[in-house]
């Protein structure tokens, strides 16, 4: 990275000048170093405050300090065209043209490979998300969970980690919410065999209403829908698909028998139907892991009787107690309950010793905003195991607010509202748009995506804007070797051709682009790339306004400064395409 060389640069010039006696520093090289983008185009392509930060160790003003760094930094003319002294100080530098070759011809070498890194090689991560409860399909705010989770995976893959993607399939047997969805499914079953179904108001302010059976039959005793259960037309889409397959089967089956079935029958369906929803989305998981599979396995009676041995439990009121205030909670948690049943934290905890147990030295989970009180008590949980707290990271990811014709859709799953991610949004605006969008704000922001803007092809709309920007940069390349004009090697570029501000300025974003990388993924914030994305786009723009790609009638241009810009213009496709794989949007060639 171009900052790396030239901090490495400024390090350098630092302990020379130590080593020389014109500074006196205990220990320059592992001063701290920035290197900035100035504000303003004319202080440079970069920016220093060295010189600010150790004066006062150094015993002399910033500014003679400043002027010992620049005469050393001046005479490197492999890099810098000027360095110039600013302010209280600052070293403002202007890189010398060769830069801008090297980094066309760093690209050109790299390729699909450029701003990759080995920065996380030897860590093996596993990154769940999403993991809907299988009550429901997924919705518009698991959609920002799965565009978050799986860029920071393409990312930390990119960073050279090896990375698994897991779902958790939350199918307890003693969990209420599948218990209260089967028989959701169920009422409605029996209404398609002809039975009418009673419903009672979902907040108790109304009468209930009485909905006639399949065949429109309104007499004989009703069939009773659950006062707290699901309400969905996706209900009942589920209830019809079991009607057609299983006939009058379970009609009349005894009660507990019928849950079971329909238990299962819900689970399997709405198991496919958020995998295909995910699929369509261009989110793929290496394992579906199955809440029951830690019950049926014993793996949650194993943990809790290895924290009875060491020490971290104890029985009050009947029920098992986890002393989780001792490593970090704000108060002790319920293991097992005084009927015997564990609690989801003794799940929880259960989960993430089987992950680590699998190998992973990094466990990192993407929860809703809404779960933030479950963070303390598990990391506790994993502590009280033995497990490093830092080891399990949690993301907590904000909302999303869609907006038609200007007003806020709203949703809920038990009133039946359920705003989909396949049906109400991939299937609307297209999958890239869809993750574009909920990628544009930091994930601990609320995401607001306008669907009528994200249909618009104009530039107000990012997405397209950017990909209009790819498919541009296509097109010019395929009309040079049409006329026979092809990109020298980067290599060959001269680089006096590359004189114009907006020239530099491309390259540089250019060369930000690992840096991108590596900061969105030590930050765990992918929405750098979308803004990457569009800065890029943008510069684009103004590279256009002031420079002549190809020379057109009555516009000759030199041989040599059309190559060399066209070699810019291979650069910058080979930039943003990388960008746009890493957030999983196609870079198309034309539009």
């Amino acid at each position: 990275m171009i900052t790396d060389k030239l901090a490495a640069a400024v390090r350098d010039t630092l302990e020379a000048l130590c080593m020389d006696g014109s500074l006196s520093l205990n220990n320059p090289t592992a001063t701290p170093i920035s290197i900035e983008i100035p504000g303003r185009p004319d202080h440079g392509d970069y920016a220093c405050n060295v010189s600010l930060v150790i004066a006062r160790e150094a015993g002399m003003p910033p500014r003679t300090v400043a002027a010992l760094i620049q005469a050393r930094l001046a005479a490197n003319s492999d890099l810098f065209e000027s360095v110039t002294i600013a302010g209280p100080g600052f070293l403002n530098m202007v890189l010398n043209r060769v830069w801008m070759r090297d980094l066309l011809l760093e690209i050109s070498v790299a390729g699909q490979e450029y701003g990759r890194s080995r920065q996380y090689a030897g860590e093996r991560i596993l990154i769940e998300f999403v993991s809907a409860n299988p009550t429901g399909p997924i919705s518009v705010v698991n959609g920002r969970a799965a565009a978050v989770g799986d860029v920071l995976a393409n990312l930390l893959q990119f960073a050279g980690a090896a990375v698994a993607r897991e779902f958790y399939v939350n199918d307890a047997l003693n969990s209420t919410q599948l218990e209260r969805f089967a028989l959701s499914v169920r009422a409605r079953y029996l209404q398609e065999l002809g039975r009418p179904l009673l419903i009672p108001p979902a907040d108790g302010s109304a009468d209930s209403v009485l909905e006639a059976g399949a065949s429109g039959n309104r007499d004989g005793e009703p069939i009773l829908f659950p006062a707290d259960g699901y309400r969905g037309e996706y209900v009942r889409d589920i209830a019809r698909e079991v009607a057609i397959t299983a006939g009058r089967a379970w009609e009349t089956a005894p009660e507990d028998e019928a849950l079971q079935f329909f238990r299962a029958a819900t689970l399997e369906r709405l198991v496919a139907s958020q995998r295909a929803a995910l699929l369509a989305f261009g989110v793929e998981f290496d394992v579906w892991f199955y809440e029951s599979e830690l019950y049926a396995s014993g793996a949650v009676d194993s943990v809790i009787n290895q924290l009875k041995e060491r020490g971290c439990t104890y029985e009050l009121d009947s029920a098992l107690w986890i002393r989780s205030s001792e490593y970090g909670d704000e108060k002790d948690r319920v293991l097992i309950r005084s009927n015997d049943k564990p609690t989801y934290v003794a799940a929880d905890i259960a989960y993430h010793h089987n992950k680590f147990q699998r190998g992973f030295n990094h466990l990192l989970d993407i929860w809703g905003a809404d779960h933030h009180g479950y963070v303390q008590r598990l990391t506790a949980g994993v502590t009280a195991l033995g497990y490093n707290r830092e080891d399990l990271e949690i993301i907590l990811h904000q909302m999303v607010c869609l907006l038609r014709n200007g007003e806020a859709v709203m949703g809920g799953k038990r009133d039946g509202v359920v705003i989909e991610l396949e049906t109400d949004l991939i299937n609307v605006i297209g999958r890239d748009a869809a993750r574009f969008y909920f990628l544009l704000a930091s994930h601990d922001t609320p995401a607001t995506v306008d669907v009528d803007l994200a249909q618009r092809e104009s530039t107000e709309n990012p997405v397209y804007y950017v990909q209009y920007a790819h498919a541009r940069l296509c097109n010019i390349l395929e009309k040079a070797a049409a006329a026979g004009i092809l990109p020298p090697t980067a290599e060959d570029v001269d680089p006096e051709q590359l004189c114009e501000r907006s020239e530099r300025d491309l390259a540089r974003i250019l060369a930000q682009f690992p840096q991108v990388c590596q900061v969105a993924t030590e930050m765990r914030e992918p929405h750098r790339l979308t803004r990457f994305c569009i800065d890029l786009a943008s510069a684009l723009n103004t590279f256009y306004e002031h420079c002549r790609v190809l020379p057109g009638p009555g516009n000759p241009q030199d041989v040599d400064l059309t190559r060399a810009r066209l070699a810019l213009v291979d650069g910058a496709r080979i930039v943003l395409a990388n960008a746009l794989t890493l957030l999983g949007v196609t870079a198309p060639a034309r539009m």
